[in-house]
């Protein structure tokens, strides 16, 4: 992500954090989940309301507007399946929120050498842009097993936070990415589950740690971000009985106008999380963890979910403590039909 720094100029754009948030050892190089189906030209033309100009197209989304830009061109699979792949991300993020998060925002896919998606950035403006880079090579196989994409996507839906802060923008970022997707029915809930395992123990602190504001490494800035965001999510879920989880205080916080284009303490967005719920699960956290190493007992989490790995393979234990937590930690309850709650109000 590129991130604002506000001058007297305005909105500087600086990168500071623009590396995949996995592990080389970790298991997103390996997933296996089938490409989307193809469902790319009828639908794509259907929703265009716009043509901005050579290559570029604009897409509505509720009541907002995406500008994607590409030269067709420069790809092998054409334009078709790649405006297909950017409206299911986006989709995605607009279902995880109730809307989407922003009204506008410019989405720039470049070309890069080889196959698959090669990284992209967000920054705020008037709109906001995402530029992604994708293979010239790549397949619709490879934009269906993507990540980076809708992590870019979910930047759009937090507000700018001072730099030591950061840790929450990219962590909540890698949190909410696997679960958009799972809700979507693009990636399983079993290999959500098996990148939690694996990766959430790559943000526990480690020696001479000094709490998340004071840490700024890949593994904290990234993993430790997302495990603040597990935590908080399981949190929620345990003092509510299942009725609460973290995405009603991210639609809060969206709601209040809590966007990337906006630049707020993280009190603030925090404290706004918490009235929306009516706790204290994401103060109470943070005064927890940003000034002390805070480590977690993430075996012991595990256990009481009843959810492991052996040889392996994923198992779940349906006896453990809080198993009716866990069946619908990652995909949810499905809301009544017709209903959908926590709309951004515009």
């Amino acid at each position: 992500m590129l991130r604002g720094v506000r001058s007297g100029a305005g909105i500087v754009a600086v990168c500071v954090a623009c590396a995949p948030p996995t592990p080389p050892t970790a298991t997103r190089a390996a997933r296996s989940e089938p490409a989307a189906p193809s469902e790319v030209a009828a639908e794509v033309a259907a929703e265009a309301v716009a043509e901005p100009g050579r290559g570029g197209r604009t897409f509505r989304l509720g009541a907002s507007l995406l500008h994607v830009v590409l030269d067709a061109e420069s790809f092998e699979l054409g334009a078709a399946p790649i405006v297909d792949w950017v409206l299911r991300c986006a989709r995605a993020v607009e279902a995880y929120y109730g809307a989407f998060p922003v009204p506008e925002v410019r989405l720039v896919v470049s070309a890069s050498r080889g196959r698959g998606v090669h990284g992209g950035h967000t920054q705020p403006g008037a709109p906001p842009r995402i530029d992604i880079r994708v293979g010239v090579h790549a397949t619709q196989r490879d934009l269906a097993r993507n990540w980076s994409l809708t992590h870019e996507l979910v930047h759009l839906a937090f507000p700018d936070l001072a730099r030591p802060h950061l840790w929450l923008e990219e962590g909540l970022a890698s949190y909410v990415e696997p679960i958009a997707r799972a809700r979507a029915g693009a990636l399983g809930e079993d290999e959500v589950w098996r990148q939690w395992l694996d990766n959430l123990e790559v943000g526990q602190p480690q020696t001479g740690d000094r709490g998340l504001d004071h840490t700024p490494t890949w593994a904290r800035i990234y993993w430790g971000g997302a495990l603040f965001c597990f935590l908080a999510d399981l949190q929620l879920r345990r003092e509510s009985g299942g009725r609460l989880e973290l995405r009603d205080a991210l639609r809060a916080i969206v709601a209040a106008g809590g966007n990337i284009n906006q630049r707020w303490p993280i009190e603030r967005a925090l404290g706004v999380g918490d009235a929306a719920t009516g706790t204290r699960v994401l103060t109470d956290l943070y005064e927890r963890m940003k000034d002390a190493p805070a480590p977690v007992d993430l075996d012991g989490i595990w256990r009481e979910l009843g959810v492991g790995e052996h040889d392996g393979e994923l198992r779940y234990d349906d006896t453990a403590r809080q198993a009716e937590i866990r069946k619908v930690f990652v995909l949810g309850r499905p809301a009544p039909a017709g209903q959908l709650e926590g709309a951004r109000g515009r």
